[in-house]
């Protein structure tokens, strides 16, 4: 049935309130549960790396023309560690 976890979560209860008012409880505190776990938006930003790395520096030039060259000398880098064949 519908209600089955219901009625076997009121059977293992102490039975302090009816049948009816329980499963109405029961069935909003299942709701609230679900809505809580809702999923949470974790996503990090494309250029999250060159934001922390510009907040960290001396800011001796500004964000655009530090990120250009913040993500060449990333390029670079990796260019450098390939292996060759």
């Amino acid at each position: 049935p519908y209600d089955a976890a219901a009625k076997l979560a009121y059977e293992a209860s102490d039975k302090s309130m009816n049948y009816a008012d329980f499963k109405a409880k029961y069935e909003a505190d299942a709701v609230a549960m679900v809505i809580s776990k809702q999923p949470v938006d974790v996503s990090i930003p494309y250029d999250a790396a060159a934001k922390l790395a510009y907040e960290a520096s001396d800011k001796s030039m500004d964000y655009d023309d530090f990120k250009a060259k913040y993500e060449a000398d990333a390029v670079a880098m990796v260019t450098s560690k390939q292996t060759k064949d």
